[in-house]
């Protein structure tokens, strides 16, 4: 489609909208409705609404082109916001002993898990993703590694469809992050460890920030306050742990793709601007209600995104392929959150 043709933006338009109105209308139910109920992500559920919509054969014509649209662009979009949450003053103001904590356990869990792979019979891509999200910030992790995964025509690097891996991915994390997020708050009861180190913990080892936010909250108001700026330090390492994607084992070769031949950048454009929204956060003061409300469209902006990844998948394939995944996703969980023991018991 040319760039500047209006009447074929246009057509486009016409063809994406209703799609794109019907994953707004299930991030909403994911978001607003069901996920006040649930003690589950918003995200987990958005994507479990999209693939009961194709699981169960109800998702329409008409919808097609929009599920897919929004199962990308509002997804990168979302990233490049997320920025707008990160400071490197704040991240700094952690000190050297947790940042060196931090960036051990996200590499070793990041490689950890990419080493393990072949081990668990699990496929290159699928692993990688489970690399992406475990070490990093979850479901936004696995997304983002997907659409780096993406040789631009929905397919990874050995021409398999990126989306019934991405759906695996994406449900592991999620499960591995909930059983982290009510352990590990016990096991900080068990050994009487100190508030602060307890934050450092949580933050290094659990993998979504909600869920990050509910196990420190559990523990104590210290522990919350660190184990959210650790969190969002981790999510700082988006950036390199993706572009390791783009050149490591299992990348989308860089002299484009089998139907289209596109050049795929080395570093995707939502990744740099992740970077200079965290720039811009930590350059100009962003009022307060302006930065909630930058929060809120980021989170709804992702939750559409999931909506959309969950439409691409069928249960009854996901149920039949995602056993080796699971416990890869577990041992990675171990991985992390004992390399992040170990730096605290080292370095605290």
């Amino acid at each position: 489609m040319s760039r500047f043709d209006p009447e074929q933006w246009a057509e486009r338009g016409y063809e994406i909208l209703p799609g794109v109105i019907l994953a707004f209308v299930g991030a909403v139910l994911a978001h607003r409705f069901l996920g006040e109920w649930l003690p589950v992500s918003a995200l987990l559920i958005a994507i479990v609404l999209g693939m009961l919509l194709r699981t169960l054969g109800w998702v329409p014509w008409w919808g097609e082109a929009g599920l897919k649209w929004t199962a990308k662009f509002p997804l990168r979009v979302g990233i490049v916001l997320l920025g707008l949450q990160l400071a490197f003053g704040d991240i700094l103001g952690l000190g050297w002993e947790v940042l060196v904590i931090i960036v051990a356990t996200v590499l070793v869990t990041f490689f950890g898990i990419r080493l393990l792979g072949s081990s668990f019979r699990t496929d290159t891509t699928t692993t990688s993703l489970l690399a992406t999200g475990t070490a990093i910030c979850g479901a936004s992790a696995v997304a983002a590694a997907a659409a780096v995964l993406d040789r631009g025509d929905g397919k990874d690097a050995q021409g398999r469809d990126i989306a019934a891996p991405t759906a695996t991915a994406l449900a592991v994390v999620t499960l591995w992050g909930t059983v982290a997020m009510l352990v590990l708050p016990v096991l900080v009861g068990l050994t009487g460890m100190g508030d602060h180190r307890a934050g450092v913990w949580i933050g290094a080892s659990v993998h979504e920030v909600g869920q990050v936010v509910a196990a420190g909250g559990m523990v104590a108001a210290t522990a919350l306050t660190v184990a959210t700026m650790v969190k969002l330090a981790r999510v700082l390492m988006l950036a390199p742990m993706v572009v390791a994607l783009r050149i490591g084992p299992g990348a989308p070769v860089r002299g484009g793709s089998a139907e289209g031949g596109k050049r795929p950048p080395l570093i995707p454009w939502f990744v740099i601007g992740f970077l200079g929204a965290v720039v811009l956060n930590s350059t100009v003061d962003i009022p307060t209600d302006t930065a909630d409300l930058l929060a809120q469209i980021t989170t709804m902006l992702i939750t559409v995104a999931m909506v959309g990844v969950g439409a691409a998948v069928n249960l009854r394939t996901l149920v039949k392929t995602g056993g080796p995944a699971v416990l890869l996703g577990g041992a990675g969980s171990v991985l992390a959150a004992g390399t992040a023991l170990l730096g605290i018991l080292v370095l605290l």
